[in-house]
């Protein structure tokens, strides 16, 4: 077969994508459960999402260090001993704490699943915290925070949350040198027993799962309720501070200056969402994007730029973040801000809308390409409280949006003058 490697390859359409959702259903003490059973292979994934992120903690870093520490040791077992068990059965478990949440997931066999799901509780209700432990733990993570903050682009992604939302906001607040010093056990302890329990949690379940999965899901963890039986206090709603509209933090001796701009915006709850972030890809969501094109391939001043849409579970935020020359700072804003103008006075060209959506309709498409990703896209909307059908409107927005409402929707959102500027480095 002969190729003529001169012309590229033909491609089609995406017509349609077919979105399995999951199963919804209650252990037996009332824990909201997901199933997505899909897979050839014999494994299983567990995911735990506690409401334990930073937005609860009363005190900086706590919720971070009590998710991470929960693989440390237990009453049962020392943190060695849960690494070999679970190197000896080929499974892992991955702690991930954000803003909103404290998740755990396990990743295992199946035929194993009996022993490794025993580890899992062990850690979830039974963690030690030892203070040899803690304090090992806390020297690691602040050497790594010295180091991180000698990078601009750590320096400007504090700084821009804390122009968003407002220094005292649980979103904007910055995480200090100091605040490793004030951590102590019996706040890890404290916030452990508050937020790690039965009535505090969800489950999402994937890869092959039968019934038999669901037994020893339930025999676990759904038996009865556990952990701390006390309601937990409503957290008071915080309001947002006065943004700051620009912000530059200089660095000496550095040659390249982190830049963010962007503001408090939509998130997936809002029904424009799926119509924002098609605008958000055209700008800078994907490799072939405008900013790309003009900042990377045109201007030369950084080597990737991109911007995104932020969902929390009580704000979302737009950002356009990049790393571009320290000489160069200022133009590349200057042309940034000129790519959302033309996206807001201009029509698509349908040539290059028809781009877009043929490369979000194959994100998306991967986005169900096994069980692991089918649970990942999923869980980022049952943690928001979001209904299934959520990626099914996703699909109809990206092929019936036009021209027309990508104007109408960038002039609601994305005007240049609301934009909060962030510099970190030098600013010519």
């Amino acid at each position: 077969m002969n190729l003529n490697r001169s012309q590229h390859p033909e491609y089609k359409n995406i017509e349609d994508i077919n979105i399995p959702s999951p199963k919804k259903i209650f252990l037996d003490n009332g824990i909201e459960t997901h199933v997505v059973n899909a897979g050839t292979q014999d494994i299983v994934k567990i995911d735990i999402t506690f409401n334990a992120g930073s937005w609860h903690q009363e005190k900086a870093l706590i919720a971070t260090t009590v998710n991470e520490m929960l693989t440390e040791g237990t009453i049962n077992l020392t943190s060695q001993q849960i690494s070999e068990k679970l190197d000896f059965f080929g499974a892992f478990i991955n702690a991930q704490p954000t803003k909103d949440f404290g998740n755990l997931s396990l990743y295992t066999l199946k035929k194993h699943l009996s022993e490794t799901i025993k580890i899992l509780e062990d850690i979830i209700k039974n963690p030690v915290f030892a203070e040899n432990e803690l304090q090992t733990f806390l020297s690691k993570r602040k050497q790594k925070f010295q180091i991180e903050l000698e990078k601009v682009t750590n320096i400007a992604r504090q700084e821009f949350n804390e122009q968003l939302f407002g220094k005292n906001h649980p979103y904007g607040i910055k995480t200090k040198i100091e605040d490793y010093d004030k951590v102590n056990k019996s706040d890890i302890v404290q916030f452990h027993d508050l937020y790690y329990n039965s009535e505090n949690c969800k489950i999402i379940l994937s890869g092959k799962i039968d019934n038999s999965v669901i037994e020893l899901v339930n025999n676990h963890f759904g038996n009865n309720d556990w952990g701390n039986k006390n309601k937990i206090a409503s957290i008071n709603e915080s309001n947002i501070g006065q943004s700051v509209m620009e912000s530059f933090i200089e660095k000496k001796n550095v040659t390249q200056s982190a830049i963010r701009l962007g503001k408090i915006i939509i998130n997936k709850n809002h029904p424009d969402f799926h119509k924002l972030n098609v605008v958000n890809t055209i700008l800078g969501g994907y490799f072939g994007s405008r900013l790309m094109k003009t900042i990377r391939e045109e201007r030369g001043y950084t080597y990737g730029i991109g911007s995104a849409l932020v969902s929390l579970k009580r704000e979302g935020f737009f950002v356009i973040l990049s790393e571009v020359g320290a000489d160069v700072s200022q133009n590349a804003i200057t042309d940034i801000l000129d790519e959302i103008r033309k996206l807001r006075e201009k029509k698509v060209d349908i040539d290059e809308l028809n781009l877009v959506k043929n490369y979000m309709l194959g994100d998306l498409l991967r986005s169900f390409d096994g069980p692991f990703e089918i649970s990942s896209s999923y869980k980022s909307i049952i943690e928001l409280g979001i209904e299934s059908d959520f990626y099914h409107k996703a699909l109809q927005s990206i092929k019936t949006i036009t021209p027309d409402e990508i104007i109408l929707i960038a002039n609601k959102y994305l005007q240049e003058d609301t934009l909060i500027r962030t510099i970190a480095g030098k600013y010519n």
